[in-house]
C-alpha cells in the first residue's frame, strides 16, 4: 500500500543535482505519510543502466545528463543526504519485474519477461526463478533487440533496427513529427496514412520480439507494462500475440500467456520498496 507520494522532474544538469531532487522528493512523500527518515529502514532506487545493483553504483546512462561514463555512488551519495535508511538501487526494469513476480502479474511464475513499452522500451527476464543478470548486469536490455535491418532507423544507443528505435513512445513521435506518440495514435485512428505506416512498423518490431523472447527463453508469462503498451494494448499486446501464435515453436507458444501489468505504473515503485525490504533484512536472493 502506497502511503506517501510525491512526483517531480529529473534535473539535467548532472549527478549533485538529482541526488538533491531525489532527497527533497523523498522527504516530500515522507512528509505526505506522516512519518521521517528515522521511521525508514531502507529506501529503494529504481534507476536506468548500467549500473552495480549491489554496490549501489551507476555507471553509466544516456538518459540523464552527466550520468555518462560516471561510476557515480549513487546509493551512498542518498543514504548520506538522507541521513538515515539505507538505500539499494536496481535498473528500473529490474525493480518492475521484482514488482510483478512478487504482488502482480507474474507472481507464482518461475519463468518470465517483463517487458515495458513507454516512452523507450525495456526488460527484464526471470528464469529458473532467478533474474537473470548477465556477466555485466545488462541481460534484459530487449529494447536494443534488432529486428530490423533498416540501417537508417538509428537507435540512441548507436546501433540500427532495435525494437525501441521502432516502438518506442518517443521514436514514434520524433518519426511523425509530433510531441507525443498519443498523437500518431489518434492520427492513425482517424486515416492518416504515414501514421498508419510507423505504427504498423512498430507493431511489426514488437511481434518479431515476442516470437524471439518465446523461442530463446521458454517463458510461461511475457508481463508487458509501460504507458504505451496500457493505453494502446491493441497495438503492443495483440500483435505480440498474434505472432506468437502463428510463427513462434508450437510447443513453447503453447506456454505463455502475454498479459498486461497489473501493478501499472507504480510498478516500479512497488518494486523498487519490496527490494529494498527485501535486502535489508538479507532476503531478495531470487534476484540478485
Amino acid at each position: 500500500m502506497l502511503i506517501g507520494r510525491d512526483g517531480r522532474p529529473t534535473p539535467q544538469t548532472g549527478p549533485t543535482a538529482v541526488v538533491a531532487a531525489l532527497v527533497a522528493s523523498g522527504r516530500a512523500a515522507l512528509g505526505a505519510a506522516g512519518v521521517t527518515t528515522a521511521d525508514i529502514a531502507a529506501a529503494g532506487l529504481s534507476a536506468p543502466g548500467p549500473l552495480d545493483h549491489r554496490k549501489g553504483i551507476i555507471l553509466t546512462t544516456q538518459n540523464i545528463a552527466g550520468f555518462v561514463d560516471a561510476n557515480f555512488p549513487i546509493a551512498e551519495r542518498l543514504a548520506a543526504d538522507l541521513g538515515g535508511p539505507r538505500v539499494f538501487v536496481d535498473r528500473d526494469t529490474a525493480m518492475a519485474a521484482i514488482g510483478e513476480g512478487t504482488t502482480g502479474a507474474a507472481r507464482g511464475a518461475r519463468d518470465f519477461v517483463y517487458l515495458t513499452v513507454s516512452t523507450g522500451v525495456g526488460g527484464a527476464i526471470v528464469s529458473g526463478g532467478r533474474m537473470l543478470r548477465g556477466a555485466t548486469n545488462t541481460a534484459g536490455e530487449l529494447g536494443h533487440f534488432p529486428v530490423g535491418m533498416d540501417e537508417d532507423v538509428r537507435c540512441r544507443c548507436g546501433s540500427f533496427g532495435c525494437v525501441e528505435a521502432y516502438a518506442a513512445g518517443r521514436n514514434l513521435a520524433e518519426a511523425y513529427g509530433a510531441a507525443e506518440a498519443s498523437v500518431v495514435y489518434a492520427k492513425a485512428a482517424s486515416g492518416d496514412a504515414r501514421a498508419v505506416a510507423l505504427i504498423a512498423r512498430a507493431e511489426a518490431a514488437l511481434a518479431n520480439l515476442a516470437v524471439g523472447i518465446v523461442n530463446a527463453l521458454n517463458p510461461e508469462r511475457i508481463v508487458v507494462g509501460g504507458s504505451v503498451a496500457e493505453h494502446e494494448p491493441s497495438h503492443v499486446l495483440e500483435p505480440m500475440r498474434r505472432a506468437i501464435a502463428e510463427r513462434a515453436f508450437k510447443v513453447p507458444a503453447a506456454a505463455v500467456k502475454v498479459v498486461p501489468s497489473a501493478l501499472g505504473a507504480d510498478v516500479s515503485i512497488i518494486g523498487a520498496a519490496l527490494a529494498a525490504r527485501d535486502r535489508a533484512s538479507g532476503g531478495g536472493e531470487w534476484f540478485l
